[in-house]
């Protein structure tokens, strides 16, 4: 082999080291610099899209505590809202109900306003219907005329003795 034959070696010694010189200042000048600069721009941008993750990352942070803050803002809002309006139904539905109680006193009222009347005037229609009967009856049993105030005391002393008989049996 001709690789092991030592009259070579130098000559081979030789050329290896300008092959490998020549290697390392291609290398060092053209390509070495070129890698190096493409592995910074790498750098770089892997920093950049790195930073700007954290940036990003930050901001939907702060959205999230915004958000979370008006969903607190609006539970708290509604919660209001839902207070104000039960209170509203309560205060309208105790007004109506006042205004309910008014309108049936009222009408009550007028019930036995009008009951009275009515039994007033039935008890003065009676009383009249009754002196007339009770004057003529006593004409017919008496044979004698009556006036009519005689007539209507015997009509309230009558009328009187029934009143008193009623509150009795009551």
């Amino acid at each position: 082999m001709p690789q092991f034959d030592t009259t070579f070696f130098s000559s081979q010694i030789f050329w290896t080291i300008i092959s490998f010189i020549v290697l390392f200042v291609v290398l060092g000048r053209w390509i070495l610099p070129r890698i190096a600069a493409i592995l910074q721009e790498r750098t770089q941008l892997i920093e950049e899209e790195i930073a700007q993750t954290r940036k990003k990352q930050q901001e939907i942070d702060e959205i999230k505590l915004d958000y979370a803050d008006k969903l607190s803002n609006l539970d708290d809002e509604a919660k209001k809202m839902f207070d104000a309006s039960e209170k509203r139904i309560i205060e309208r539905r105790e007004q109506l109900m006042g205004e309910w109680k008014a309108e049936m006193e009222r009408k009550k009222r007028d019930f036995h306003e009008e009951t009275e009347i009515a039994r007033q005037m039935a008890i003065r229609d009676i009383r009249n219907q009754s002196a007339d009967l009770i004057v003529e009856a006593a004409e017919k049993v008496l044979h004698r005329h009556i006036d009519d105030h005689q007539a209507q005391q015997a009509l309230e002393e009558a009328i009187a003795d029934m009143e008193k008989d009623s509150s009795k049996k009551i």
